[in-house]
């Protein structure tokens, strides 16, 4: 039998092939997306361990709080603490760092990266003791005066910037002019993982990015034949107690460095790992229809083995052979085609640069994975086969009767039934897991009672067809709906692709829709000047003064965020004045919205969280806090003046402080927007110019009025709707291929049927359209059953997250047009050389055919 087997593989080899390719197609995103984490890994692994090579100790702050925006944030330490650490035993060599924000900008006065959608965009020092310095220098020198600087390798080939050339760089205090006295490359990479760097002496670093007579951390080489663990003791020895500083071994900052980068990526790992998924499940079916079309055809084969003492375990495990195969070659190709794809994302991403890492254990998931699916999908039709009985040998055809199965389509309107509660319960509960749950469900039940409705529905969407076409639409109508098991295992594949696109394009259009209402509705301002940075730096708050002196504005209102405890939790607090509870639209349910000296204002989540009332007294601390008394000590409690509840315009923070105690407290404040409201009988055209003038000096920000925000929100949308669709495009290439591969094994089967329709007059043109109309038929089934899931299920989400802005749900009609329409090119296309085969078939070939 196992001689059987693969001579029926390797006779029939080219019905076989886009089942292959389906699997290769699978695979390859899964190979592809552990292949890029391994190498992920790897590069910043030896990127951080050449970087630490020579650290042996790093004394760094004990204060620390978890960003809302990236990395943990760590508090400064002071430069007079470099002394101490030279002076303890066993230190060859210290020197201090300086960590901010910085920007270079381009030769078209454009900045350079985008901190918020990609790597982010640093600044530093530059160090003298090699030992301890991460750069190395590629062309030119360090920088000796307050107006040099050295930036990386992969910031001059992007900008063509070279050793003496004027650079303007933008950091916190404006844009400054600076000569570039050198270019250095990271260890062994262009850029520390696609970053911009620009680095400066240390004193200019500290006014610049920091704080004057202070550093980010003190980094430090030890004496041959001293451990690291040795030499961290004797530091800590050296330093005051009351220092607030915390040593670790060049070995542990190097694991955290690792440890963090691996978590700041592993989304990536999980968003691409997401569409692999659906890829495989996609290509299950394509594959599962495969075989059972294959195994329907070879009803006689498989009855003749019997009849000549085949048993039925024999039968099973041939087309399991066929499937194991199947599943090998494909896995091994799709794996070969995912280095490709690693490849292609490793570039996208900026990596370091170094060949991919190939790891045994990548290559044995991803092939066990299309294995494994391959033939667990084959197990079904190789049930069917064993159960076909020795007197089917003397038939001449098998008649279809699976879709018929009163069982199935009982667990079909279960499931159907559960989901779609499911969706409506989570949606009106605010539950969202809910909805997603109902919706997975839906699309089971949907697949279980398919068939049920292929016949019904494939006959009715053919119905124009059939009119507009003559006899060729007829006979493509009937195709359609008389096998409705194999219509809507064809279509399955589809269905789950486009209820994925429909989902994500409702959600998109939904959220955009609902951001312009409430901008309409409850933003009470003009303009959004935003300082087109990420995190916690943003414009310098002259910039707000500034605004405000212009006669046309009436009022301003700067946003400003800072990492701080409260109550020794770390969390990141806003600062802005009472005007934005008015000009945001939102209410103060308990108290009042006074923003001044010592007050706070909690959001309503928070105040429940922690049981806080208007009079109640929270300790609030600022990281680096200057107006705590002495280090380690704390400032005066903050008073709670009111609770705010988050209206459609969001949630501006968990705790909210006036401007003065924020710039009492956080050292060189900034902006990361400023709203602006301007006076009555003002217009946006007379304003913005005015607005323009006090901004250009800063060129990442921007002056948007209240369209262009929404435009540039839309934008920002997009590019991640671009990303999603792009990827579920492969889920409808497979379901692509699908089809093809069922209308060639449907029009191998229906030889004899062809050449007779030929034999009585039919014309090949006739034939080919009657082809390319039955798979555009199958293709608009699996679209139709696709848009209604998916239209449930964005329906569903959106509802559920209404109290969280989702105001309005928005249904992309004209987009959903073409995505019904892009269903009726896909199965035009899939059935191309199906219907070219079938219109060369020579007819009395075909009438003789057995």
């Amino acid at each position: 039998m196992l001689k059987v087997a693969l001579r029926g593989l390797m006779a029939h080899k080219s019905r076989m092939l886009t089942t292959f390719l389906a699997v290769a197609l699978g695979v390859a995103f899964i190979g592809g997306v552990l292949v890029l984490t391994d190498t992920m890994n790897r590069a910043f692994d030896d990127l951080f361990s050449n970087v630490y090579r020579n650290t042996d100790a790093v004394v760094r702050s004990d204060q620390k709080v978890e960003s809302d925006f990236g990395p943990e944030i760590r508090g400064l330490i002071p430069q007079d603490l470099l002394a101490d650490v030279e002076s303890a035993r066993g230190v060859a060599g210290a020197d201090g760092n300086v960590d901010g924000y910085a920007r270079v900008i381009d030769r078209n006065g454009d900045p350079v990266g985008d901190p918020a959608m990609g790597a982010p965009t640093l600044g530093g020092n530059w160090t003298d003791i090699d030992a301890l310095n991460p750069f190395d220098l590629s062309a030119g020198k360090a920088p000796r005066t307050a107006d040099q600087i050295v930036i990386d390798r992969g910031t001059a080939k992007k900008t063509d910037f070279g050793v003496g050339d004027k650079v303007q760089v933008q950091t916190r205090d404006g844009v400054g002019t600076y000569e570039v006295s050198g270019i250095a490359r990271f260890g062994s990479a262009d850029s520390p993982g696609g970053a911009s760097y620009v680095l400066w002496t240390t004193e200019e670093a500290q006014t610049l990015l920091g704080e004057p007579g202070k550093f980010s951390a003190i980094a430090v080489s030890g004496e041959s034949g001293v451990s690291q663990k040795e030499l961290a003791a004797s530091i800590r020895d050296a330093l005051p107690a009351d220092s607030g500083t915390q040593v670790v071994t060049g070995a542990e900052i190097t694991k955290e460095t690792q440890d963090s980068i691996k978590s700041s990526l592993s989304f990536l790992t999980i968003f691409f790992g997401i569409f692999a998924v659906i890829a495989v499940v996609v290509g299950s079916f394509v594959i599962y229809n495969s075989f059972s079309i294959i195994v329907a055809q070879r009803t006689r084969e498989m009855a003749l083995l019997r009849a000549v003492g085949a048993r039925r375990r024999q039968v099973r495990r041939a087309v399991l052979v066929e499937a194991v195969v199947v599943g090998l070659v494909g896995s091994a190709v799709g794996f070969v085609v995912g280095l490709g794809i690693a490849f292609l994302l490793g570039k996208l991403l900026q990596l370091p640069e170094g060949a991919l890492a190939i790891l045994p254990t990548s290559i044995a998931v991803a092939v066990a994975t299309g294995l494994i699916v391959t033939v667990f999908s084959a197990l079904v039709p190789a049930w069917r086969a064993s159960r076909v009985p020795p007197l089917a040998a003397m038939r001449e055809v098998a008649v279809d009767v699976t879709g018929r199965s009163r069982v199935r389509l009982i667990v079909g309107t279960v499931l159907l039934a559960l989901g779609v509660a499911g969706v409506i319960a989570g949606a009106f509960g605010s539950q969202p897991a809910r909805v997603g749950l109902g919706v997975a469900l839906t699309f089971l039940g949907i697949l279980f009672v398919a068939p049920k409705l292929a016949r019904p529905v494939a006959g009715a969407l053919g119905a124009p067809i059939a009119r507009i076409r003559g006899v060729a639409g007829q006979l493509a109508r009937d195709n359609a709906s008389r096998n409705p098991r194999r219509t809507s295992a064809t279509a399955a594949a589809l269905t789950i692709g486009v209820g994925l696109v429909t989902f994500i394009l409702v959600i998109n259009t939904s959220i955009r829709a609902s951001f312009d209402k409430t901008l309409d509705d409850n933003f009470a301002g003009d303009f959004v000047v935003d300082s087109g940075t990420f995190g916690v730096v943003g414009l310098p708050t002259a910039v707000a003064d500034q605004i405000r002196e212009i006669p046309e504005v009436g009022l301003v209102v700067p946003i400003r965020f800072a990492p701080a405890f409260v109550d020794n939790d770390g969390t990141t607090v806003t600062s802005s004045d009472d005007g934005v509870f008015r000009l945001l639209d939102i209410d103060i349910v308990r108290g009042t919205g006074d923003l001044g000296p010592g007050q706070v204002v909690v959001s309503e989540g928070t105040a429940k969280r922690l049981h806080l009332t208007p009079g109640d007294q929270v300790n609030l601390k600022f990281l680096d806090d200057a107006r705590a008394p002495a280090p380690g000590e704390s400032p005066p409690p903050a008073t709670v003046a009111g609770v705010y509840k988050a209206g459609p315009t969001g949630d501006i923070g968990d705790f909210v402080v006036g401007l003065d105690d924020f710039d009492a407290a956080v050292p060189n404040a900034t902006d990361a927007q400023v709203f602006v409201q301007l006076r009555p009988g003002v217009t946006v055209a007379e304003a913005e110019p005015k607005l323009d003038k006090v901004v250009a000096p800063f060129a990442t920000a921007n002056v948007q009025s209240v369209d262009e925000y929404k435009k540039t929100i839309g934008n920002q949308l997009n590019v991640f709707l671009v990303l999603i669709v792009g990827l579920l495009g492969l889920a409808i290439v497979i379901a692509m291929l699908g089809i093809g591969n069922t209308i060639a094994l449907s029009v191998l089967e229906r030889t004899r049927e062809l050449g007779l329709l030929r034999a009585v007059g039919m014309r090949r043109r006739q034939l080919r359209a009657a082809v390319r109309w039955e798979s555009a038929i199958i293709s608009l089934f699996g679209t139709v059953l696709g848009l209604a899931v998916g239209l449930l299920g964005g329906w569903g989400i959106v509802r559920a997250l209404r109290d969280d802005g989702f105001q309005v749900f928005q249904v992309p009609y004209v987009t959903l047009v073409l995505v019904s329409l892009l269903g009726i090119v896909v199965g035009l296309v899939a059935a191309l050389l199906p219907a070219w085969r079938a219109g060369r078939m020579n007819v009395l070939d075909a009438i003789n055919t057995e």
